[in-house]
C-alpha cells in the first residue's frame, strides 16, 4: 500500500506541474510573426480578412505542437497604407519585438519601402497581399518572398483570357503607383503578343482611395475604347462601378478586373454588380471541390461568420509557407531558411491547391482563374460563372526571365546598390 500511495503520489505531482509548467514545446522561445496590412480606411477589409487568416493559421499550428516544437505568436499592426509608417511598424517589429519574420502588407508601394529594410536587418518578408510584379522582378530582394499570384501572372492570364474574343481596343483605368502600373504593363506586352492587331488607345491613372470619378469615366466614354483593362481593387473598385452604372458604361464597353473576384468587390456592390463582367481571383471560396479548401472554409465561417476572401487565404497560405520552409531548414536562422527554400522548389499544400516556391525570383509558381460575374441569389453576391484556368506555365516567368531577374540582381549587389 506505501508504495502505490507514493507511486499515486507522484503521478498526481506530475499532473500539477504539467498544468503548472505547461507543454514542452511552449518552453521553448516561441517564433514571432511581425504582420502588417491596412485595417482602416476604405480598404480595411483587406487587413481584417488577413488578419482573421494569421490566427486561424497560428492557432492550428500551435494546437499539432507549432513549427519545430515551438510555439507561434503573431504581432499585428495596420500600416494605414503609408509606406513611411510601414517602415516605422517594420523597424519596431524587428528591433524592439526582436520578430523571427514580417509578414504582409497589402500596398505593393508599402512592400517596396520595406525592402532597403529587410535587407539591412536581414529578415524575411513574405508577401501575402502586396502584388506587384516588381517587387521580385526589377527590384528582387533575397529577402522577399510573393506567397500569391503577383500582378504580371494576372495579366498574362487575363491576356490569354480575352485574346479570342472580338475586343480590338483596349484602354487601362488603374491605381496610380507599382501595383496598377505593373499590371497594365503585363497585360499590354502579353496581349500584343497574342494578338498583334490590337490598339491601346488610352490610360488613366486615379489616385488611390480616389472618391470620384467622374471625369474618369467620361474620358473612357469619349475615348470608345472596345475593352477597358481595369486594376482598380477593394472599395476603389466598387466605387467606380457605382458611379459609372448611372452613366450605363457597361452596357456598350466590357470591362476586365484583375482583382474583381475579391469579396472585398463583390459583397458591397450585391446586385450592382453587373452580369458579364470579367474578373480573376487568386483564390475563390468555392474552388477547388478539395478536403482541404472545404474544411478552410467552413472554419474561418464558423470562426468569423463570413466566406474567406482572397486575402484571406492567401495569407493562410503565407503562414504555412514559413512553417514548410523553417522545417526544412531546421531553424528559423533567416540566411539558413532561404538557402533551404533556394536549394529546390519548395512545394507546400494550401486550400485553393499545391503552391511551388521557386528559388530564381522567390515568387509563386501556380495557375489563376478568370470568369464572367453573375448574381448569385444564394450569397447576395455575383460569382464567377465560365470559369478558366489559365495554366502556370503560361504566365509565369520564363527561364530567360528568371536569368535576367539575377543577372539584374548581382549586378546591383556589384554596384553596392
Amino acid at each position: 500500500m506505501v508504495k502505490k500511495n507514493i507511486l499515486i503520489g507522484s503521478v498526481a505531482i506530475c499532473a500539477v506541474l504539467a498544468l503548472l509548467i505547461g507543454p514542452a514545446w511552449a518552453q521553448e522561445k516561441p517564433i514571432k510573426l511581425g504582420v502588417m496590412f491596412v485595417s482602416s480606411g476604405p480598404m480595411g477589409g483587406y487587413g481584417k480578412h488577413g488578419f482573421q487568416a494569421v490566427q486561424l493559421a497560428v492557432d492550428e499550428i500551435n494546437a499539432a505542437g507549432g513549427i519545430l516544437g515551438r510555439k507561434v505568436t503573431a504581432l499585428t499592426a495596420d500600416s494605414k497604407m503609408q509606406p513611411p509608417l510601414g517602415v516605422e511598424i517594420a523597424k519596431r517589429y524587428i528591433l524592439q519585438d526582436k520578430v523571427d519574420f514580417l509578414v504582409g502588407p497589402t500596398s505593393s508601394g508599402v512592400a517596396a519601402a520595406l525592402s532597403p529594410v529587410i535587407t539591412e536587418h536581414k529578415i524575411m518578408l513574405v508577401l501575402t497581399q502586396a502584388a506587384a510584379d516588381s517587387l521580385t522582378g526589377a527590384q528582387f530582394n533575397p529577402y522577399m518572398f510573393g506567397t500569391l499570384s503577383n500582378a504580371m501572372m494576372h495579366s498574362r492570364a487575363g491576356a490569354y483570357f480575352v485574346a479570342d474574343k472580338p475586343y480590338k481596343r483596349w484602354m487601362c483605368i488603374g491605381p496610380n503607383y507599382n501595383y496598377g502600373w505593373d499590371s497594365w504593363a503585363s497585360f499590354k506586352s502579353k496581349l500584343k503578343e497574342l494578338r498583334p492587331d490590337v490598339e491601346f488607345v488610352g490610360e488613366l491613372w486615379p489616385k488611390l482611395t480616389e472618391p470620384d470619378y467622374t471625369e474618369f469615366i467620361k474620358k473612357i466614354s469619349d475615348a470608345k475604347p472596345d475593352a477597358v483593362w481595369s486594376p482598380l481593387w477593394g472599395m476603389d473598385a466598387v466605387n467606380f462601378i457605382k458611379q459609372a452604372l448611372p452613366m450605363k458604361l457597361f452596357d456598350t464597353i466590357k470591362f476586365a478586373f484583375p482583382d474583381g473576384a475579391a469579396l472585398e468587390t463583390l459583397a458591397p456592390l450585391g446586385k450592382d454588380m453587373p452580369d458579364g463582367i470579367y474578373i480573376a481571383a487568386r483564390y475563390f471560396f468555392l474552388t477547388p471541390d478539395s478536403e482541404m479548401n472545404s474544411k478552410f472554409v467552413k472554419s474561418y465561417y464558423d470562426r468569423f461568420k463570413e466566406w474567406p476572401d482572397y486575402m484571406a487565404e492567401e495569407t493562410y497560405a503565407g503562414i504555412y509557407f514559413i512553417k514548410a520552409a523553417v522545417e526544412r531548414a531546421g531553424t528559423t536562422d533567416t540566411e539558413k531558411v532561404i538557402k533551404a527554400v533556394e536549394r529546390e522548389p519548395l512545394a507546400w499544400e494550401t486550400p485553393e491547391g499545391w503552391k511551388i516556391m521557386r528559388a530564381q525570383d522567390h515568387s509563386v509558381v501556380e495557375d489563376v482563374v478568370w470568369g464572367e460575374t453573375k448574381y448569385n441569389d444564394k450569397y447576395g453576391f455575383a460569382t464567377l460563372k465560365n470559369m478558366q484556368a489559365i495554366q502556370a506555365e503560361q504566365i509565369c516567368r520564363t527561364p530567360e526571365e528568371l536569368k535576367e531577374v539575377r543577372a539584374n540582381y548581382e549586378k546591383r549587389m556589384k554596384e553596392g546598390k
